[in-house]
């Protein structure tokens, strides 16, 4: 029983350390830019300033740099899979993506790394979770991160791993955390080999100040930019082999790849847009449309999204710039159900019923922004994203991005409560464990999955500072007193809860929402000066009691909130 007790803990510390597997992320990454080509990451393995660092018997960063779309993250997946058939060699890699809140933070980043080095040493597992098991619960809480830096700190130094290697892929996509996380790469580089990339970014290069000039590598600098050059080169004359419109016409064929040569800058992305353009079209177009293709990505984003726009009827226009908002808004990647479930809610064309095969078809007139993979939709690079922001958002946010924030949070409460129920699984049993249950097909909560976690997140930024008028009116209709969060919180707050412990999304994810949401609610009554507390600040203060009192008991035994519940000890509770 105390072998089962201690790898129970061993389970619990794995998962509440690390969301995601980042031998997946790297999986999925390559499925979504293609396989890697070897002549794209070749010559880094043999450049002199890398095999110094590589070689050297001491540790220290080295740090790849280059603007977006230089290939950066395919030659840390090359290299990862050089150091990866050589055997004894002690790797930890992590994948950053800002447009996904499971992999944008630092919290994440280390424990992706602790969850490499200890999944594959029982010994030391069992040895940190014995040191820490009294602080698991800190896990989850405003502590997470200092917690986790101790353990990190400690696994280095474990003699059992002798010259550890971490690999951090888009440092510039750490959204939360990041000055930590390089604070903790820069303390620890005399024990640790760090190979980390970013873009040109002035916070990352003050904190990485004290490094050696030989150990930072701008991919835009002399040699090195030939080298990116040779290689983009290298992946047009692969990538033009998939072009039908060239396949039987080799003057062609050669005509396209000089004048992508000629205007790729050593861009790699700016090769993949092109090349995705130009498979859909015949032969006789393909001059036409190299002509008019502009240099640099921001350019290219610009042309692609107006002939977009422009070629969709009017039904089809409004369905492009709602899943295009939406996406830009998400807080991670959308599956095809969860994002037909936020198009069809806004859509005013509202006499088909529709279906994620429509979905599927109108993501495709996206094209050169979002990606299909394993029925999630994802941006095909976080420039796309940089360009809606900082390029297109007056027209795909006409009313700004808080009123999107506020639509996604309506969105989700009006779903949520026609949908969630009591005992949604039908568990029947309410001592029934989570790890017995096993989600019905078709799931009910798989459609809802995402507004169940993330709807208290839009709510909080539609309530965010410099917001225009109509921003403001929508996010107070939503938070007024009997609106539609207090009508959701009185009606569903219990379903809701049950439904995150399903999810498996309580702790820390559901416990984090109310909590924001109790400071959001006390933000609101600052500003207004409301001197006594309204029914829906009471409601939330008790709902946050809850959570916190009854966390260990929904997460292990969803059914027995409702139980809880009717014995919260708080003598004027309102739950």
């Amino acid at each position: 029983t105390s072998g089962t007790d201690s790898s129970n803990l061993e389970s619990a510390f794995l998962e509440k350390i690390s969301r995601t597997d980042p031998l997946y992320d790297k999986r999925r990454i390559l499925d979504l830019k293609g396989p890697l080509l070897y002549e794209s990451f070749s010559w880094i393995l043999n450049h002199d300033d890398f095999s110094k660092w590589r070689y050297s018997q001491e540790s220290g960063v080295f740090w790849i740099k280059g603007d977006p779309g230089k290939g950066k993250t395919m030659l840390l997946c090359g290299i990862i899979e050089g150091l990866e058939s050589i055997s004894g060699i002690n790797l930890g890699y992590f994948f950053c993506q800002a447009t996904d809140s499971r992999i944008n933070t630092a919290q994440a980043v280390v424990g992706g790394l602790l969850r490499f080095f200890l999944e594959r040493r029982t010994k030391l597992l069992k040895l940190i979770c014995e040191k820490f098991k009294d602080k698991l619960d800190q896990l989850s809480g405003p502590n997470a991160w200092a917690v986790l830096r101790d353990i990190f700190e400690m696994v280095v130094q474990d003699p059992t791993l002798p010259d550890p290697i971490c690999i951090v892929d888009a440092l510039d996509e750490c959204e939360h955390g990041c000055k930590s996380l390089l604070s903790l790469i820069v303390k620890t580089s005399p024990r640790v080999k760090w190979l980390v990339s970013s873009r040109n970014i002035k916070d990352i290069e003050r904190k990485l100040q004290s490094i050696d000039p030989s150990q930072r590598l701008s991919l835009e600098l002399g040699g090195n930019a030939f080298y990116v050059s040779q290689s983009v080169d290298a992946y047009i004359n692969k990538s033009i082999q998939d072009i039908e419109a060239l396949a039987h016409n080799a003057s062609l064929r050669a005509s396209t790849a000089n004048v992508l040569k000629s205007k790729a800058n050593g861009t790699y992305l700016w090769v993949s847009l092109v090349v995705g353009q130009l498979q859909n079209t015949d032969q006789r177009n393909v001059k036409h449309i190299l002509n008019k293709m502009p240099e640099g990505l921001e350019s290219l984003y610009g042309l692609i999204m107006t002939q977009s726009y422009e070629r969709l009827g009017q039904e089809d226009r409004e369905a492009y710039l709602i899943i295009l908002s939406t996406i830009t808004t998400a807080k991670r990647p959308l599956q095809l159900e969860e994002l037909l479930t936020f198009t069809k809610f806004q859509w005013k064309f509202s006499e088909n019923i529709y279906s994620t095969r429509d979905i599927q078809d109108l993501v495709k007139d996206c094209g050169a922004f979002l990606s299909i993979r394993d029925n999630y939709v994802y941006f095909i690079h976080q420039s796309a994203k940089d360009y809606i922001m900082d390029n297109a958002s007056k027209l795909i946010f006409p009313l700004g991005i808080q009123f999107q924030h506020a639509r996604m949070a309506h969105t989700s409460l009006y779903t949520l409560s026609a949908t969630l129920t009591y005992d949604i699984y039908n568990l029947k049993a309410p001592g029934t464990e989570i790890n017995e249950v096993s989600p019905p097909c078709p799931d009910p909560l798989a459609p809802i999955a995402y507004c169940c976690e993330f709807w208290v997140n839009h709510l909080v930024h539609s309530c965010e500072s410099n917001e225009s008028e109509p921003n403001k009116s929508k996010s107070e209709e939503l938070f007024k007193e009997n609106g539609i969060v207090h009508s959701f919180l009185k009606d569903k707050f219990l379903c809701w809860i049950e439904a995150l412990a399903l999810l498996r999304k309580f702790t820390p994810q559901g416990v984090d929402a109310v909590q924001k949401l109790r400071r959001l609610a006390s933000d609101i009554a600052h500003s207004k000066q409301e001197s006594e507390t309204s029914r829906l600040r009471a409601f939330i203060d008790d709902a946050c009691r809850f959570v916190l009192q009854y966390e260990n008991i929904v997460c292990k035994w969803p059914l027995q909130l409702y139980y809880s519940a009717t014995v919260f000890d708080d003598k004027d509770r309102i739950i």
